[in-house]
C-alpha cells in the first residue's frame, strides 16, 4: 500500500497561514468577548483584554508547539491539547500578573464561575484550533497528493518513453534486416532499383535517428519516416503498394509525439494490403479540426482482422501513449471503410514545439 509523504511548505506559505490564523483567532476572541460581557458587570474592553490574552496565548502556545517541537503524527492530539490548557492558564496568568479586577474578583469571589469560564474559553480554543489544524493539514495532504500525481505523471512519461524506445528496437532491426536483404537480392536484377531503394533507406535512417535524439518530433519529421518507409515497401511490393500524403504547409512544423502514425501504417500494409492479390493504396491525411490535430490512416484492402481490430499491440501502445501524453483529450478510432480497407483516425490537440 503506498503512502503520501507530506511534502515541506515554503516560509512564504506558513507566514501566510499564521496570519490567516491568527485574525481567525482575534476574529472569535471578539465574539467570545462580546458574549461574556452580557453576563459581567466589567466593563466591555475588560472582558475584551481577558478574552483576547487567553485567546492569542492558546495561539502562540499551539503555534510554538507544532513549528518547534514538530511532534510526531501520533502523539499531535497528545501535544494539541496540552498546548491548549498552557495557553489558557498562561493567558489567566497575564491577566493576574496586570491585577486586571475582572480576573481579582472571580478568583477571590466566585471561583466556580472562574473555571466555569476557564473551561468554556478552553473549549472555545479547542474548536477553534481543531478547525485550523484541520485546515492545514488538509491543505498539506492536498498538496502532498497533488505533488504525487504530478511525479507520477513524470513517472509514466518516462515510463512510456522507455517503452517507445524498446519499441523502436523491436520493429527497426526487422524491418532493417529485411530492407538490406532486399537490396541484396535487387544488386543482380536490377542495381538501378537498389541504388533507389538504398537512398530511401538512408532517408530512413536518418529520420529515425533524428526522432530518437528527441522526445519530440514535428508532423514534417514523421511524414518524412513514413515516406522512406512507405518508398521502402512500395519497392518490395513492387506495383502491388501505392500511396498518398496529404498535409497542409501549416502543420508542418506542429509538434507530434513520434512513432505515432507509423504502427498505424504498418498495420494498414501487413494486415490490409499484403494479403490482397492485387494490393492497394494508403492514404495518410492531416487536417486541422475543431482546434485539434486530425492524423488519418485510411487503406483500401481487406481490412483487420477480428483478432487484431482495436486491440492489436500497437495500437495498445499507441492508446496508452495517448492516454498518458493527453489525457482524456486525445483518442483512436479505428472505422471500416464503405468500400472496404480501414480508416484509423487519431485527435489530439494542438501543442507547441
Amino acid at each position: 500500500m503506498s503512502t503520501i509523504a507530506l511534502t515541506p511548505i515554503s516560509a512564504g506559505q506558513i507566514r501566510r497561514a499564521l496570519w490567516r490564523n491568527l485574525l481567525i483567532t482575534l476574529l472569535v476572541n471578539t465574539l467570545a468577548g462580546v458574549f461574556f460581557s452580557l453576563t459581567s458587570d466589567s466593563p466591555l474592553w475588560r472582558v475584551m483584554l481577558t478574552t483576547h490574552t487567553v485567546g492569542v496565548s492558546v495561539f502562540v502556545a499551539i503555534t510554538l508547539t507544532f513549528t518547534v517541537i514538530k511532534p510526531s503524527p501520533a502523539r499531535e492530539p497528545l501535544y494539541f491539547m496540552g498546548a491548549i490548557t498552557v495557553g489558557a492558564v498562561l493567558g489567566l496568568a497575564i491577566n493576574w500578573l496586570v491585577r486586571l479586577d475582572e480576573v481579582a474578583w472571580m478568583v477571590t469571589e466566585y471561583p466556580s464561575y472562574l473555571l466555569a469560564s476557564l473551561i468554556v474559553m478552553m473549549l472555545s480554543a479547542a474548536v477553534v484550533a481543531s478547525v485550523l489544524w484541520g485546515r492545514e493539514k488538509t491543505g498539506r495532504l492536498e498538496a502532498a497528493y497533488h505533488a504525487e500525481q504530478a511525479k507520477r505523471g513524470e513517472q509514466d512519461k518516462a515510463l512510456m518513453q522507455a517503452q517507445l524506445r524498446m519499441l523502436q528496437a523491436q520493429i527497426e532491426p526487422h524491418f532493417l534486416f529485411n530492407t538490406l536483404a532486399n537490396v541484396q537480392s535487387l544488386i543482380d536484377i536490377s542495381p538501378a532499383m537498389a541504388k533507389q531503394m538504398l537512398g530511401l533507406f538512408n532517408d530512413y535512417l536518418r529520420a529515425s535517428l533524428a526522432r530518437t535524439r528527441d522526445a519530440q518530433a514535428t508532423v514534417r519529421q514523421e511524414l518524412d519516416l513514413l515516406r522512406a518507409y512507405l518508398g521502402i515497401l512500395q519497392i518490395r511490393m513492387a506495383d502491388r503498394l501505392s500511396f498518398d500524403i496529404d498535409c497542409p504547409d501549416s502543420l508542418l512544423e506542429q509538434a507530434l509525439p513520434p512513432m505515432l502514425l507509423q504502427p498505424l501504417v504498418e498495420n494498414a500494409v501487413r494486415h490490409g494490403l499484403e494479403p490482397k492479390v492485387e494490393g492497394g493504396t494508403v492514404r495518410i491525411r492531416l487536417a486541422l479540426q475543431d482546434g485539434q490535430l486530425i492524423a488519418e490512416v485510411s487503406d483500401d484492402g481487406l481490412g483487420l482482422p477480428a483478432q487484431v481490430s482495436g486491440q492489436g499491440v500497437g495500437l495498445a501502445n499507441v492508446r496508452a501513449r495517448l492516454a498518458t501524453l493527453y489525457g482524456g483529450q486525445a483518442r483512436l478510432a479505428l472505422h471500416a471503410q464503405p468500400t472496404g480497407g480501414t480508416r484509423a483516425r487519431i485527435s489530439l490537440p494542438l501543442e507547441t514545439r
